[in-house]
C-alpha cells in the first residue's frame, strides 16, 4: 500500500495549502523524516546482520522490481492523493517472508517518479519509502503471529484482511502525520480529507485486492516466481477501473462546478459581481413572503438609485471608466447598508436597495440620506477624482404595495421625481405616479387632444429692466381639456416626453406660436416669441428643417423665436444634441437656458454651445430680497452673462423692489407676476397694445420717472 505525499492537482484542502503557499524544509519536518528512516534502516541492518542467508534469495529480486513497475503506473484519486496498485504485491511479500525480508523489499522496490526527475528532496524520497516499508513490516509480523499460508481458509482471509486495514491504517497515519508537520493542519482533520467522497470506495476496492495477495502469496510457494505473471492481468484489470471512476468523478465535479458558475453569473452582474435583477426580484419576493407569515409591524423599503450625470463621465472619459466607476458604487455602499441589506446592480447605471426588517420609513430614508452622503465623497478611478451623485426612489411594504413588481415600479416612479426635482431621494406618493389610472386614461387622451387643437397657449410678456419697453413673449401650454377643464403643463408634459407624441407637440406649440406672431406683426406689435424646448427634441435631427419650414410659412423673421432649454441638458448632452443646436443656430434662432443656476452648468459649456441667452431660475429671484446668498447668486449670474455676451432674463420678479434691485445689477429683462400674469392670446394681445400706446405716450411725458414706476403704472391697464 502507497499513500503518498505529492503535489499533483486535486480537490484537497491541504494539497491547495500546499501549493499556494509552498512550505519550507523546516527542522520539524527533517527530524520527522529521520525519525521514521533511521529506526528503520537501524533494525534492518541489525536483523540482517544476525541472518544474512534471509536475503539471498535470488527471487527476492523479481519481488523487487514487480513493485518498483507497479509503483510508476500510481492511480490518481479524487483528493490528490495517488494510490499504487502495489499494495497486493507487498502485502504477498509481508504473507510470505518474515518482517525483516518484507520490509527490504518494500524499502528497495518501492518507487516514486519524482524521485528520478529530482521533483523532491532526496530525503523526503527515502521517507516515502520507509514509511511504506514500515506498513510492510507491521502486516508481516502481524500476519505470522496469528497464522501462516497453510492455514484453513476461514482464519486466512480474516487474518489477511486484518493484516491489510492495519497496514493501511498505519500508512495513513505517518503521511497525515506528515502534512501535519508541513502545514500545520489537524491531523486527524486531514485523514478525514483523505477519505472525502468516492475516496473511500478506493480503500474498499483496497481490501478487496487484499485477498488476491492470497492467492499470489499460495500460488509462489507452489509454482514459483510464475504466479506474480499470473497477478498482471487482475492488476491491469484494477488499474482501468479506478483510473475510469477517478475520470468519471472528475467529470461529474467539473459539471457541478460548471453549472454552480452558471447559476451565479444567472444570478449576478458580470461587471460588478453584484446580484442583478433576477436575483434582487428572486429575494424581494422571499422577504415579502416571510414578512407575511409571521405576526409583526417590521417594514420592507425597496429602493431604486440612478446616478446622475453617468453619460457625461461616459460621453468624457470612455466606457472603461464608466465602468470602473460602477465596480466602486458596491464596495462603497456597503459601509452604510446592513449585513442583511441587499444591493443589486439592475442594469445601466441604476442599482437597487432592499431593507427587511425596518422600523418605520424614517429609517429607510436616513439610509437614503446616508447614501447620498457617501456618493458625495469623491471616487477615485485610476487617478481621476470623479464626483458622483444619485437620485432614489423609496416604496414601502405593504404601505406602498403587497406586490414585488409595483413595489419597484413605484420606487422607479419616486426615483425619476427625485431627478427631476433634484432633492437627492423621494419617498413614493401617489401624487407623483404617472402611471395611475388617471394618468394613463390622460396619456390616452393626448393624440386626439392634438387633432382637435384642444392645447392652447399662454403667454407671460418678458419687459427690459432698463426702459420697460416690451421685449418679448414666454409661450406656455395649456390643455384645454373637454371634461377636467384646463390642465397644467406639469400633469401631461412629462408623461409626453417618454412617448412619440413629443414630436407632434413640440411642433404644435412652435407652429401656434409662430402663428400668433404673426398675428401681433399684422397689428404693429412686434414681440419676440419664446418656446420651452424638450432636451430630447435636440436628439431630432429633422427638428431645424422642421422650425424653418415653419418660420417660412408664417413668415417670422428668425430672430425672433427663442428655444429655451432647461439646465439639465446640459450635462447630459452629446455631439448628436450639440450637432442639431448649431442647426438651430444657424437659422438664426436664439438658444436660451432656462432655470439657470438649479444645475451643474460649467463655463466650458456655455463657451462651447451656441447659447445667446440665460434665465435666471425664479427661485433666487423671489427670495432675492431676503436672502443675501440668492441675491449673490443672481448678481453674480448677471455679471458672468454681461462678461460672456449673454443676455440675462430674470424670472419671478413678483415686486417693484424686486425689479429695482435687478435694475442696479444692470439685468437686460425680466418677467413675472408684478409685470404680468401668463395670459391666453386675446388677453394678452390687449396687454401688448395697452403697453405699446402708454409707451409711446410716456415718450412725450415729463422726464424723472423710474423704470420700474413706469412698469408698475402700466401693469395697471
Amino acid at each position: 500500500m502507497s499513500v503518498e505525499v505529492t503535489s499533483r492537482d486535486g480537490s484537497s484542502a491541504v494539497l491547495e495549502s500546499l501549493r499556494a503557499d509552498p512550505p519550507a524544509r523546516t527542522t520539524s519536518i527533517l527530524l520527522y523524516e529521520l525519525a521514521v528512516i533511521l529506526p528503520l534502516l537501524a533494525w534492518l541492518g541489525w536483523s540482517f546482520t544476525r541472518t544474512p542467508a534471509e536475503v539471498s534469495d535470488p527471487l527476492l529480486l523479481e519481488w523487487i522490481i514487480a513493485i518498483a513497475i507497479v509503483d510508476m503506473l500510481p492511480v490518481p484519486t479524487p483528493v490528490g492523493f495517488p494510490f499504487s496498485l502495489s499494495f497486493p504485491l507487498q502485502l504477498s511479500v509481508a504473507l510470505i517472508y518474515p518482517a525483516p525480508v518484507a520490509g527490504a523489499v518494500a524499502l528497495l522496490g518501492c518507487s516514486d517518479a519524482r524521485e528520478f526527475r529530482r521533483e523532491i528532496p532526496f530525503l523526503q524520497g527515502v521517507w516515502n519509502r520507509c514509511q511504506i516499508a514500515w506498513s510492510v513490516v507491521i502486516e508481516s509480523v502481524l500476519f505470522h503471529q496469528l497464522g501462516s499460508l497453510k492455514s484453513p481458509w476461514f482464519g486466512l482471509g480474516p487474518a489477511v484482511l486484518l493484516c491489510a486495514f492495519v497496514g493501511y491504517g498505519v500508512n495513513t497515519a505517518l503521511v497525515a502525520r506528515y502534512l501535519h508537520v508541513r502545514t500545520g493542519q489537524p491531523t486527524l482533520g486531514i485523514i478525514r480529507e483523505m477519505h472525502v467522497g468516492v475516496f473511500g470506495e478506493f480503500v474498499l476496492s483496497y481490501m478487496g485486492l487484499a485477498l488476491f495477495s492470497v492467492i499470489v502469496a499460495t500460488t509462489f510457494v507452489r509454482i514459483g516466481p510464475w504466479s506474480i505473471a499470473v497477478f498482471i492481468a487482475p492488476l491491469a484489470f484494477a488499474r482501468q477501473m479506478f483510473t475510469r471512476t477517478q475520470s468519471l468523478q472528475e467529470a461529474t465535479v467539473e459539471l457541478e462546478a460548471r453549472q454552480q458558475e452558471n447559476a451565479y453569473q444567472a444570478l449576478h452582474d458580470a461587471l460588478t459581481d453584484l446580484p442583478n435583477r433576477a436575483l434582487f426580484q428572486s429575494n424581494l419576493r422571499e422577504t415579502i413572503e416571510a414578512r407575511s407569515k409571521r405576526d409583526g409591524h417590521e417594514l420592507i423599503a425597496v429602493m431604486l438609485m440612478d446616478l446622475d450625470h453617468f453619460k457625461e463621465i461616459n460621453d468624457t472619459l470612455g466606457h472603461h471608466f464608466g465602468d470602473l466607476l460602477l465596480k466602486e458604487i458596491g464596495p462603497r455602499l456597503s459601509t452604510v447598508l446592513r449585513d442583511e441589506d441587499l444591493l443589486a446592480r439592475l442594469g445601466g447605471d441604476e442599482f437597487g436597495i432592499l431593507l427587511p426588517n425596518i422600523p418605520d420609513a424614517e429609517t429607510a430614508v436616513g439610509i437614503a440620506e446616508r447614501i447620498l452622503e457617501e456618493l458625495e465623497k469623491p471616487l477615485s478611478v485610476e487617478g481621476l477624482q470623479l464626483d458622483v451623485s444619485g437620485s432614489i426612489g423609496i416604496a414601502i411594504y405593504p404601505q406602498h404595495s403587497r406586490d414585488v413588481e409595483a413595489l419597484i415600479r413605484r420606487a422607479d416612479v419616486a426615483m425619476y421625481s427625485a431627478k427631476e426635482s433634484g432633492s437627492g431621494y423621494e419617498v413614493y406618493s401617489a401624487s407623483l405616479d404617472r402611471h395611475s389610472p388617471g394618468r394613463l386614461t390622460l396619456a390616452s387622451q393626448v393624440r386626439p387632444a392634438l387633432e382637435n387643437r384642444e392645447f392652447v397657449l399662454y403667454y407671460q410678456p418678458k419687459v427690459s429692466v432698463k426702459d420697460g419697453r416690451i421685449a418679448g413673449v414666454e409661450a406656455l401650454i395649456r390643455w384645454q381639456h373637454p371634461e377636467r377643464g384646463l390642465i397644467e403643463p406639469d400633469e401631461f408634459v412629462p408623461m409626453v416626453e417618454r412617448t412619440v407624441l413629443l414630436r407632434p407637440l413640440t411642433l404644435y406649440v412652435i407652429d401656434e406660436a409662430l402663428r400668433q406672431a404673426r398675428v401681433w406683426s399684422r397689428h404693429g406689435l412686434m414681440p419676440d416669441v419664446s418656446v420651452n424646448l424638450s432636451p430630447r427634441s435636440l436628439l431630432d435631427p429633422q427638428l431645424p428643417d422642421q422650425v424653418a419650414e415653419l418660420l417660412t410659412q408664417w413668415d417670422v423673421p428668425p430672430s425672433r423665436l427663442t428655444l429655451e432649454l432647461t439646465e439639465s441638458f446640459l450635462m447630459a448632452d452629446s455631439g448628436r444634441s450639440v450637432g442639431v443646436m448649431s442647426l438651430l443656430s444657424e437659422v438664426g434662432i436664439t438658444l436660451s437656458i432656462d432655470d439657470f443656476g438649479t444645475g451643474y452648468s460649467s463655463l466650458s459649456h456655455l463657451r462651447r454651445l451656441p447659447i445667446r441667452e440665460i434665465k435666471i431660475d425664479r427661485s433666487f429671484v423671489v427670495n432675492m430680497r431676503e436672502d443675501p446668498n440668492d441675491w449673490m447668486i443672481a448678481r453674480a449670474t448677471v455679471d458672468l452673462g454681461r462678461n460672456l455676451g449673454l443676455r440675462v432674463v430674470a424670472e419671478g420678479v413678483e415686486d417693484a423692489e424686486t425689479l429695482a434691485r435687478l435694475a442696479e445689477m444692470g439685468c437686460e429683462q425680466a418677467q413675472g407676476y408684478h409685470l404680468c400674469v401668463p395670459l391666453p392670446a386675446e388677453e394678452v394681445t390687449r396687454w401688448l397694445e395697452a403697453r405699446t400706446a402708454g409707451a409711446r405716450a410716456r415718450r412725450g411725458a415729463p422726464h424723472g420717472r423710474s423704470a420700474h414706476q413706469s412698469v408698475g403704472r402700466l401693469r395697471a391697464v
